[in-house]
């Protein structure tokens, strides 16, 4: 084992640990409004594949979603532009499916991370956050989500 440890943090905690190689971890946060429904922001984290971008990438999940997932369909269109604090470039798509006779509506952002020498040496790590609802989304929870991805600075070094 390396001597070199790593505080590795979650949110019920932190501990010690050599620095992974990769985490794939996925997050998935539960909250109700102020009308009391519930919803979610599930975050998770992806490599793009060598010589992609990131718009293609997301256009070719699209397509795969759509075979694997019932009812699954693109509402609008791929949105490109940049977030928060560090100016990310972002690929937003809005999408639903059905799940256990239920539809599901997704934004989701997907966002290239900066060159890092530590967390992206590659420049391919990708990290997608997904509001998830029944039915329409109410004001509160797009002013919430807008509040996650506005607010998201990236690890560096």
């Amino acid at each position: 084992m390396s001597n070199s440890l790593y505080e590795y943090h979650m949110y019920e905690g932190n501990f010690l640990t050599p620095r992974p190689v990769l985490d794939r971890s996925v997050n998935l946060l539960m909250f109700r409004d102020d009308e009391g429904k519930e919803y979610q922001i599930v975050i998770n984290r992806v490599l793009l594949p060598e010589g992609k971008d990131v718009t293609a990438w997301c256009e070719e999940e699209m397509e795969t979603l759509r075979h694997k997932l019932p009812g699954f369909n693109i509402e609008g269109k791929l949105l490109e532009h940049e977030i928060g604090p560090a100016k990310i470039p972002i690929v937003q798509v809005a999408n639903r499916y059905l799940y256990e006779g239920k539809t599901k509506k997704q934004i989701q952002s997907i966002m290239r991370l900066p060159e890092d020498t530590v967390h992206n040496p590659f420049n391919r790590e990708l990290i997608i956050f997904t509001l998830v609802s029944e039915d329409q989304f109410t004001e509160y929870q797009r002013k919430h989500y807008v509040q996650v991805i506005n607010s998201f600075t990236p690890q560096m070094g």
